[in-house]
């Protein structure tokens, strides 16, 4: 295949990148805009896409017939405001990956001013809509409904963003080396694992003031990390990914960045709460020695603009040199560098003495390199290879004052009794965590075509290595000035984990390997064209091995009617921080003979220590199967998708309770010298710790829909509608705990302390629905886009029986069955649960919101674009059953972004 490339003005256009989707091949134009692309089979139907910064993307399909093919010109367009047929929404793309691809063209993301990567995700189908913001780590969840948690901490939430992995140029960014959490064998699991400051802030705004933590262990990188200046493209997978995907089990975010010459961009944005400025520009060296684009991004932001107690700071800095190589330009190599740097954090607040310092503060430092290299004849097509290194710092840290009349501690870090120490209660509590995370990976891969008969076949197979490892110096906790909330108890009575220092080195570094085939082919069924991407997979994650069978198959009834269907199993490895939580320790106080001297008084404490092995846990699995339509009545384009997906072997913290019987002591104060200590007797006492452990489980149904609509001509507007219903059905394998402390001590010793129910079996159901229109008028170079979204549903719902204990642990944590709960039962009746406490949520009637964005080109150099979120200041709310009120839109937000190319 031969063609030439040109501008408008029919000039030739040098550097263009050529991409054949199916082969996975590279080109790249000479200098008089000129290509060439040998090596492909007779009767193979190829995809040819086209891009070159600053001009619309074209994909070109196309039939290999027998001898050379000239293309001839193909003329790619400007990108600006004066094309008739710019993309302003996602739609799907069914020759994209999958059945599922979702696709995000720079189109789009020109016309959305965004302050991450998460705020052009907004596109995705039934997902409501969130206002720009960097306040907040942004994860995502794909295809799930979960009962929502207030800091989105969730043992579920965590897990489904975990499986969604984010792909950047063909690199994954992986979150397996985080281990920013204190231990969470302590008590609380993983959702208390986190540093978290307390509340801050103005009172009264309506927004949540309990607390913020910055960390997202256990669950997907932070998309506030990712900005959107030179992204050029993002496909969401949703569904079964192709095989050459790993490590995953909720989908996959692909981004693709722009590489290569372009006019210089100069972009700045300005929100109600942020501010942002970014640089983009890229250059040829020389035709030997190819082009260089950088890029700089600097994002400064606030919670509140009234007190700026909390800020978000980030700077990001990328640069990627590409060349192709040889006489026929077969070897095309681009290599990458970026740092970013994160600054996250709380002030202290001089009108509240008991308010907390915090800082999340990060840099991350990477080098990547995508070498692909294509051949001209024979079985293979082209071989990549796709090397990435990352190396970053992570500090999470908290102060705060403490004021007790005495604290006792002990610094012991072997099981057994001793004595401990007496200090004063008024200090500065610190809390550091110092990450180190390292990742490395590499991918190699290989395309080869070959035919049977009339098939063609398009064949890839390859390899890929990933490792993990964390060289920080750890928790570093100072066990001589204990944390706020985490102070021994001077009793026997509400026994507690202590905290000691745990360095992250003690970790042994994750090494996952897998192996993938896969075959793209076009087949005739019933004389229409069948395709079919099956493929096959094979994982070792912490020493287990697995194998995933993927396909996405296309039926095409006629140019108006596509059927699709789509079957995958795949596999999320567990993180280091889930594999080497570090040791526990629990101190039980067995007496305290304090008489306000130091030098006369004695503490005696049992230290228990649990080292967790953790090496057995498994891989989280996912199943699905997806069916999908496009239906194209007239010029009405309508996409429908519907799934089923079944995730199990999900990690979460179990809670285990102990019983240990220890000596119990009486002492005698001696004036001017030590207590005298006899010990008297035994008494059990209580121990409770968390494990990782593959607990949780999830049943998916759902469908989403997209209808775009011709423009009517009249108006020069068009509509977009989408939404869908999502049902979750989710639980655990274990039982569940739920503590019930009195703030008295009951006489009776069989008094209930803590309450076991039937494993969690609960339900959420969620329905999102928006209707955008578009009014674009090109010779005006204007853009006026209004959303108009609807919360349709949302309601969780749990068993009955879930609410009725099965049994109860003593202070003691010694358990008792109970066979027929009576509620009026003096020593268990008060562990029923109400329908109120398990706060379920049932959204009472349609919730509407409303978003408006406005963007205008003048002398296609200078764009201004304004957009506002809840433009009509609509807040409507309602009253829970717990009396809460919820307000499911937040206050208006509005932001302006003027972008210049040079």
């Amino acid at each position: 295949m031969v063609g030439k490339v040109t501008d408008p003005q029919n000039k030739p256009l040098e550097l263009v990148n050529i991409k054949i989707v199916e082969t996975n091949q590279y080109a790249i134009t000479d200098k008089n805009g000129l290509f060439r692309v040998n090596g492909t089979e007779t009767n193979n139907i190829l995809t040819l896409e086209f891009s070159f910064i600053g001009f619309q993307r074209l994909r070109l399909p196309l039939t290999v017939k027998e001898g050379e093919t000239n293309l001839g010109n193909i003329a790619l367009k400007v990108l600006d405001l004066s094309l008739e047929n710019i993309e302003i929404n996602a739609k799907r793309n069914y020759t994209g990956q999958t059945n599922s691809s979702l696709i995000i063209t720079r189109d789009l993301i020109e016309q959305t001013p965004a302050l991450s990567v998460n705020d052009l995700l907004n596109q995705i189908p039934n997902r409501k809509i969130q206002p720009p913001s960097l306040q907040n780590v942004q994860n995502i969840n794909l295809r799930a409904a979960y009962a929502p948690t207030t800091d989105g901490k969730g043992a579920f939430e965590l897990n489904n963003a975990f499986g969604i992995a984010i792909i950047m140029d063909g690199n994954t960014i992986s979150n397996n080396a985080n281990m920013q959490s204190f231990n969470a064998g302590r008590a609380g699991g993983v959702g208390l694992s986190f540093v978290k400051s307390g509340s801050y802030g103005i009172r009264g705004t309506g927004d949540d003031k309990t607390g913020y933590t910055g960390d997202y262990t256990f669950g997907g990188t932070d998309l506030r990390q990712i900005p959107a200046d030179n992204i050029e493209s993002i496909e969401v997978i949703a569904g079964v990914a192709p095989a050459k995907y790993g490590d995953l089990t909720d989908g996959a975010i692909i981004i693709e960045r722009q590489a290569g010459k372009s006019p210089a961009y100069v972009r700045m944005q300005l929100r109600d709460n942020a501010t942002s400025y970014g640089f983009s520009k890229g250059f040829e060296i020389s035709p030997k020695y190819g082009s260089i684009n950088v890029g700089v991004n600097y994002v400064n932001s606030f919670q509140d603009n009234r007190d700026k107690l909390k800020a978000y700071r980030r700077i990001n800095t990328n640069a990627m040199w590409t060349n192709s190589f040889g006489n026929t330009k077969q070897l095309k190599n681009t290599f990458s560098v970026d740092y970013g740097r994160n600054l996250d954090g709380i002030k202290f607040d001089p009108d509240d003495e008991k308010s907390t310092r915090t800082k999340f503060d990060s840099w991350n430092f990477s080098v990547a390199n995508r070498s692909n290299y294509r051949f001209t004849s024979g079985f293979l097509k082209n071989v990549g290879l796709n090397l990435r290194y990352s190396e970053g710092h992570q500090v999470s840290y908290k102060e705060e004052l403490a004021n007790d009349p005495y604290v006792l501690y002990t610094t012991a870090i072997t099981t057994g009794i001793h004595e401990g120490t007496y200090d004063t209660g008024v200090y500065t509590a610190q809390s550091l965590i110092d990450g180190r995370p390292i990742t490395a990976s590499a991918n190699l891969d290989f395309t080869g075509g070959f035919a049977t008969g009339n098939l063609v076949h398009n064949l890839s197979f390859g390899t890929s290595f990933s490792y993990s490892a964390n060289k920080g110096l750890g928790q570093t906790i100072d066990p001589n000035e204990p944390r706020s909330g985490t102070k021994v108890a001077s009793t026997s009575l509400g026994t507690k984990s202590s905290e000691r220092f745990y360095d992250f080195r003690l970790a042994v570094a994750q090494k996952d390997i897998g192996f993938y085939v896969e075959d793209l082919f076009t087949t005739t069924v019933l004389g229409k064209p069948l395709s079919v991407r099956a493929g096959i997979r094979s994982d070792i994650q912490n020493g287990y091995a697995s194998v995933s069978p993927r396909t996405n198959i296309n039926y095409e009834v006629n140019k108006n009617l596509k059927f699709g269907v789509a079957y995958g199993l795949s596999y999320k490895s567990p993180a280091l921080a889930q594999r080497y939580p570090g040791p526990t320790f629990f101190e039980i106080p067995l007496l305290n003979a304090y008489n306000g001297k130091v030098n006369e008084s004695t503490y005696l404490v049992y230290v228990e220590r649990y080292d967790p092995t953790n090496i057995n846990l498994k891989p989280s699995k996912s199943e699905s199967i997806e069916l999908s339509a496009q239906i194209k009545i007239q010029k009405f384009n309508l996409s429908i998708s519907a799934y089923n997906k079944k995730s199990r072997n999900g990690i979460s913290t179990v809670q285990t309770l102990q019983t240990i019987e220890l000596p119990t002591y009486t002492a005698t104060i001696n004036p001017g010298a030590k207590p005298t200590v006899i010990q008297n007797g035994t008494s059990p006492y209580a121990i409770n710790y968390f494990t990782f452990k593959n607990d949780l489980s999830s049943d998916n149904q759902g469908f989403e829909v997209i209808l775009n609509t011709p423009e009517v001509k009249e108006i020069k507007t068009s509509f977009n509608l989408s939404g869908g219903l999502f049902r979750t059905s989710y639980g655990s394998t274990s039982n569940s705990l739920s503590d019930k402390m009195p703030n008295t001590i009951p006489t009776d010793p069989n008094y209930a302390y803590i309450g076991v129910y039937e494993p969690v079996n609960k339900k959420a159901y969620f329905s999102n629905g928006r209707l955008t229109s578009v009014t674009h008028i090109p010779k005006l170079s204007l853009i006026v886009s209004f959303v108009a979204e609807f919360d349709l549903l949302d309601k969780n719902v749990s068993s009955a029986t879930s609410r009725i204990p099965v049994g109860y642990y003593n202070r003691f944590n010694q358990y008792t069955a109970i066979t027929n709960f009576d509620k009026n039962n003096s020593s268990y009746g008060h562990l029923y649960i109400t329908p109120e406490e398990q706060s379920e949520n049932d959204l009472p009637r349609v919730i509407s919101n409303y978003h408006l964005s406005i963007a205008k080109e003048i002398k296609k150099r200078f764009k201004f674009a304004f957009n506002v979120y809840n433009v009509f200041n609509h807040r409507p709310y309602y009253v829970t059953t717990t009396g809460i009120y919820k307000y499911p839109n937040s206050s208006p937000t509005f932001g302006a972004e003027l972008s210049i190319k040079l």
